[in-house]
This record gives structure tokens, C-alpha cells and sequence, in this order.
């Protein structure tokens, strides 16, 4: 079981990966960090500010405690939470049937030198649709807010 969720946690990254534009400048991410929270703390706080804006987590990959568990050695924690809201999906797939390659919305956790770091991408803002540019700046605002929620003091 453990093999499969690894297998199925590294197919989903590789497939984000490929899906995502070769050109590096597009893919832009937001971070936050707290050294006064707790691991556990953040990850509740991420839920709760995820399905407070009418997004379902459709996964969540405890990479970490799952290396830690089968390997049997101290290993950082390592998260990733999937969303998505399928209002707001069908919207932006109805303006760019291509701007599917940038779901689900992801956002990931780690544990590093006593802070907790939360980093998001955002969607790319640079199409010359307006209606999709607007679109991608709402939710990018809104991925900022959940981050933001999940490691303010």
C-alpha cells in the first residue's frame, strides 16, 4: 500500500510537472513561513481556510511520515494538498479549455530549520484573454489568502 501511494504521490508530480509550460517564467509560486506553529497546527489551519472558500481537498500526500514509516529513519515532514471547486473549474476551463493543466489547485508543506514553509503556484496571469488573466488573479488572491491564513500568528 505504502509503494502505491508513493508510486501514485510521484505520477501525480511528474504529471503536474509535464503539464505545466516549458518556459520557467511562467510558473510563479507564493510562500509563507511560521517558526510559532506547530507542524499539525498548519496542516489544520490549511484545511480549514481551503474548505472555507468552497474548495473540496481532493487529496493530501503525507510524503514525509510515509518515508519516515517505510524506510524506518527520522525524515523531515513533507505535505501536498489537492483542491479544487468545480464551480470555479468550469469556469476557467469554459474561457481556456487549455488552462486545465493547472488543476487542481496544489499547495505544499514542509518542515525546515524550525519554520514551517507553505508554498502555492499561482496560476499564470500573462494571457492575452483578459477574462482568463482576470480570472487567474482571483484565484491566485485567494491561494495567497489560504496560505497566508495557514501561517499568520
Amino acid at each position: 500500500m505504502r509503494s502505491f501511494l508513493f508510486t501514485l504521490w510521484f505520477l501525480q508530480a511528474f504529471l503536474l510537472a509535464s503539464c505545466q509550460s516549458q518556459d520557467a517564467s511562467e510558473a510563479d509560486y507564493y510562500s509563507a513561513e511560521t517558526a510559532t506553529k506547530s507542524y499539525q497546527d498548519v496542516l489544520a489551519e490549511l484545511e480549514v481556510a481551503i474548505t472555507e472558500r468552497n474548495y473540496r481537498i481532493t487529496g493530501h500526500n503525507k510524503i514525509g511520515s510515509v518515508i519516515r514509516e517505510r524506510e524506518g529513519i527520522a525524515f523531515p515532514d513533507y505535505d501536498t494538498f489537492q483542491f479544487c471547486n468545480l464551480t470555479l473549474a468550469r469556469k476557467m476551463l469554459d474561457i481556456s479549455p487549455s488552462a486545465v493543466a493547472w488543476m487542481p489547485c496544489n499547495i505544499a508543506i514542509r518542515s525546515e530549520n524550525d519554520h514551517i514553509i507553505v508554498t502555492t503556484h499561482l496560476l499564470p496571469t500573462h494571457s492575452q484573454d483578459p477574462g482568463l488573466r482576470a480570472f487567474a488573479e482571483t484565484i491566485n488572491q485567494q491561494l495567497k489568502d489560504i496560505v497566508d491564513f495557514a501561517t499568520q500568528d
